[in-house]
């Protein structure tokens, strides 16, 4: 009888192992479809910060509420090690009108996203760059809230990556600054990258500025010691 349950014990764990080891997503609209693939896992706090990969990304939208609002923009940029290895950038068609106010800040207008791809299109290209990567985003609740709210839309799982929150961790390294948004930071610690207020353009500052902070960790640091300057992970 011990037996038989230790066979079926091994049979649930051996089922659990291989779902876990998908990521399922859904895309619904015109094009829908599901999609699964393999995961490279979710790198946990004992990792060292050098054999971890990184996502800095932020997204641009048509306003403020999550709820109401719809993302325009997303991009990406992948760290690892002390070098950016790799960068992507989606225009998102909202399926409605762009307010002028928002045009205003970040430039993206009704005529620039009238042939590009809705979120459930892109969704799988951006679940599969951010694979086996740690996430980071300055004001990460604002931009993980969009993410969430376009996710749940479309019926998708959400990703399992964690992520940092930029802003806090900025501030618990550079405390003689007296404003941390990325415009400060940068010129702060003298990088520039060019513009601001486009996805792309503050991923590549937040690289960089993460790049400039790490220099204070040896080699043996872990990822869990940027958890805890950052006051802990985000999760979706």
């Amino acid at each position: 009888m011990k037996k038989i349950d230790k066979n079926r014990a091994t049979v649930r764990l051996l089922s659990v192992l291989a779902v876990c080891g998908l990521v399922c997503v859904s895309a619904v609209g015109a094009a829908a479809s599901v999609k699964c693939q393999p995961t490279k896992g979710v790198p946990y706090g004992h990792r060292k910060i050098a054999n971890t990969t990184f996502v800095a990304f932020d997204t641009e939208t048509t306003g403020f509420s999550a709820k109401k609002d719809r993302i325009v923009e997303i991009a990406g940029v992948k760290y690892r090690n002390g070098e950016i290895i790799e960068r992507r950038t989606w225009l998102i068609n909202p399926q409605r009108k762009m307010p002028y106010w928002a045009e205003r800040v970040h430039g993206i207008s009704d005529a620039m996203l009238a042939d590009q791809p809705t979120f459930a299109e892109i969704y799988p290209e951006f679940l599969e760059f951010i694979d086996g990567s740690v996430l980071m985003a300055h004001n990460a609740t604002f931009d993980v809230g969009f993410l969430q709210e376009e996710i749940k839309r479309i019926g998708a799982d959400l990703p399992p990556n964690k992520t940092i929150d930029s802003l806090p961790l900025f501030r618990a390294w550079y405390p003689e600054v007296k404003r941390h948004n990325l415009e400060a930071m940068a010129e702060h610690l003298h990088v520039n990258n060019g513009g601001f207020h486009r996805a792309l353009a503050d991923s590549v500052y937040i690289a960089l500025i993460l790049d400039e902070g790490l220099k204070r960790f040896d080699d043996s640091a872990r990822l869990r010691d940027i958890y805890s300057d950052a006051g802990g992970p985000l999760s979706f």
